[in-house]
């Protein structure tokens, strides 16, 4: 090793089992599911469980509401943290779903205060799982070390048990209702969608979302294809983050460590600068930006052939 140069030590996120391709996760393995390669969670090698859905009326007992959470300089309040689990009441059945929140463990270089003050956020998290009625069917999970973003995600990912999700960060309060129920019977039957993100704003071209299309495929709620990815809020499968994501991300520069999960997934769908193997990137380019561009050739001009794999929504 070249002296003064330190090797990057990466902490791998614990629960999963990746090597070199799709991830098993203790979450799945101890609700007795396993996913096939079609992407869909499986018990004994039959997905009639849980695609189509087998019980309509407890579609909420298949979702996992997941928070990751990392000290903040507000700690150790918890007002936002409340008004984000108060707003699932926004969704009738949602507060009867699972929910599991991972802590971060802290940077080893925060000040003591600050982690003094991270340990009592925790507490008082902890006493809210027990005792307040938006947190029911909580369960906390700490790392034992600073992971960061992606990696502090794929570790609360492992501990899921049921096959689909509702990711979402500590900060962002639902606004408004959506139709949960029909959204995760349309991505039980349809596997082309994987990842449909609750947008911040209006349905426009601009930002993660370079080109949109209205989505005319089979579907009991009304989505928008989007050539982007964004790790904001977004109902996926289980899943579709152990085979494709969490790969992604540990596939990516020194294991995906220090990354953001949306760095390691929409860079990858993008392909920027690229005609040849057209991705995301010419999609904008040659639809949106500069359609006249020499180097816009038909395929740059239609939805990469890939689209499917990662299966971005709005």
């Amino acid at each position: 090793m070249t002296q003064g140069l330190r090797k990057l030590v990466i902490p791998r996120p614990d629960g999963l089992s990746c090597k070199g391709g799709p991830c098993t996760s203790v979450g799945l393995t101890s609700a007795g599911l396993t996913c096939n390669e079609h992407g869909t969670a499986v018990r004994n090698g039959t997905a009639t469980r849980t695609a189509p859905l087998a019980d309509e009326r407890r579609w909420w007992r298949l979702l996992t509401v997941v928070i990751v959470t990392s000290p903040v300089p507000a700690n150790p309040d918890t007002s936002v943290l409340r008004a984000v689990f108060a707003a699932y009441s926004r969704v009738e059945g949602l507060q009867r779903a699972r929910k599991l929140i991972h802590f971060d463990g802290p940077q080893p270089r925060l000040p003591p205060e600050r982690k003094s003050a991270y340990d009592e956020f925790k507490r008082r998290v902890q006493a809210l799982a027990s005792e307040h009625p938006d947190f029911a069917h909580m369960q906390c999970h700490s790392a034992d070390r600073f992971l960061f973003a992606a990696h502090n995600l794929a570790a609360a990912v492992a501990q899921v048990r049921t096959p689909f999700m509702l990711v979402q960060q500590h900060d962002y309060v639902m606004v408004r209702p959506f139709d949960v129920r029909n959204l995760l019977r349309t991505m039980a039957t349809n596997a082309a969608i994987k990842h449909v993100r609750l947008n911040t704003r209006g349905n426009i071209q601009r930002g993660f979302d370079g080109v949109l299309q209205n989505y005319t495929g089979p579907s009991l709620v009304p989505l928008t294809r989007t050539c982007g990815w964004s790790d904001v809020p977004h109902v996926t499968s289980t899943c579709y983050y152990l085979r494709t994501v969490i790969p992604y991300n540990q596939e990516d520069h020194h294991g995906g460590v220090r990354k953001f999960m949306e760095e390691s997934v929409h860079y990858r769908m993008q392909r920027n600068g690229e005609f040849k193997q057209p991705g995301c990137w010419a999609l904008k380019m040659c639809r949106v930006q500069n359609p006249a561009h020499p180097e816009c050739t038909a395929a740059a001009r239609q939805w990469p052939h890939d689209f499917d794999v990662l299966g971005t929504y709005l």
